[in-house]
């Protein structure tokens, strides 16, 4: 068990290095959703994940923020929107791929996560990857509405989906969800225990979102392209007959190398090539919180 955690941590650390090592090729697509809100997407490489800006008289706010080596084409991208400056950041969990950008914007707007965002960022500070400068101003635990352009913008937070930290944010003028990284778009998932995820109470989580946002909401994943209510209906759907395929496999008492032998999640296998995982590394992931750690 110790050695598949240090692996999963491993691969980790290494994916984040090498991420933020090849941003100087990526580029940032900007698409207008509704009047004033925008979904920008980092393309062209890995530059961290996506973020929404709400553009108006009261300045701009950003849901997420990239790594931190995105700041300047991030910043272009925005100033095509509008001169005006970046007051609020609104982060959705503590992964330095959608938060490190928060040292860019200390100094000049506030940045407001989840109560167990800090911790984890505290927990996670090393001298190679130190996290001190990602720190929010504000914080919350249940539920905060951040009213700005004209619009009442909801925080809400899900318990141990993808971390322990995740904030749902749902822009209730513009119908507009963004879900951080509870929600990949044409890939796998990542989810660790390590950060308080649980594959389980994701599910949970997910089918509590989808009752309170109407069906015909837009949807920004953390990582992917813009969806609808009903792409995040069969990503529910996928993770349901993933997980219920590992339990089928762990009680006829399948190894994890015999599940990959009978390749018990072919029919996903298009999801393996989105760009996460591949499905052999997604069915490990499953096997560890399902089966190792009796998720």
């Amino acid at each position: 068990m110790k050695k598949i955690i240090l692996v999963v941590l491993l691969m980790q650390a290494i994916s984040t290095c090498v991420m933020a090592q090849n941003a100087d090729a990526v580029t940032i697509k900007t698409e207008k959703v509704t009047d004033n809100v925008y979904f920008l997407q980092g393309i062209n490489g890995f530059g961290g994940g996506n973020v929404v800006a709400s553009v108006g008289e009261d300045g701009i706010l950003l849901v997420d923020d990239m790594y931190a080596s995105m700041h300047e084409k991030l910043m272009s991208a925005l100033s095509a929107l509008s001169a005006k400056p970046v007051r609020i950041v609104l982060n959705t969990h503590y992964h330095g791929d959608h938060i490190q950008g928060n040292r860019n914007f200390q100094n000049n707007a506030v940045i407001i996560a989840h109560e167990n965002v800090p911790m984890r960022l505290v927990k996670t500070n090393t001298e190679a990857r130190p996290t001190g400068g990602m720190m929010p101003s504000v914080t919350f635990t249940d539920s905060l509405i951040v009213h700005f352009n004209g619009e009442d913008i909801k925080l809400l937070h899900f318990p141990n989906s993808h971390t322990d930290g995740d904030a749902v944010i749902y822009f209730t003028k513009s119908k507009l969800l963004h879900l951080g990284d509870m929600f990949f778009f044409g890939m796998f998932p990542a989810v660790y225990s390590e950060g308080g995820g649980n594959i389980r109470q994701l599910v949970i989580s997910l089918e509590a979102v989808s009752r309170r946002v109407p069906s015909d909401a837009q949807v920004v994943p953390g990582h992917g392209n813009l969806a609808t209510m009903q792409d995040l209906q069969a990503y529910i759907a996928m993770l349901k007959e993933t997980i219920a395929a590992v339990d089928a496999a762990a009680r006829a008492g399948k190894t994890l190398d015999q599940m990959k032998a009978e390749k018990i999640l072919s029919k996903y296998d298009a999801l393996g090539q989105g760009g996460a995982q591949t499905t052999d590394q997604y069915l490990a992931m499953l096997y560890k919180l399902l089966v190792t750690e009796k998720g």
